[in-house]
């Protein structure tokens, strides 16, 4: 995967959230909504713990407030999503 890609991931609201993969300011997948629970599950499968507690704490700061992750293993997340380019 380019490494000019993110995962993006929004709380709508405590228990939904939206999630996407973005590049060079350009949304590249289409949003997917889905409970919150799963986007803390799969993301910390993923992450080392420090790159997790970054990307919870932006996450959890604020309802609507956008989190993004840049990680080697984002081809895996995407994958875990059904984030299709």
């Amino acid at each position: 995967m380019d490494q000019d890609v993110n995962f993006c991931a929004r709380m709508i609201n405590h228990g939904q959230s939206e999630i996407w993969l973005a590049g060079n300011g350009h949304e590249l997948t289409p949003r997917r909504t889905l409970a919150t629970n799963e986007v803390i599950n799969v993301t910390r499968r993923h992450c080392t713990p420090d790159v997790f507690a970054a990307f919870n704490a932006i996450y959890h700061g604020a309802i609507g407030q956008i989190a993004v992750l840049a990680l080697p293993s984002l081809a895996e997340i995407a994958a875990e999503f059904r984030l299709q380019m």
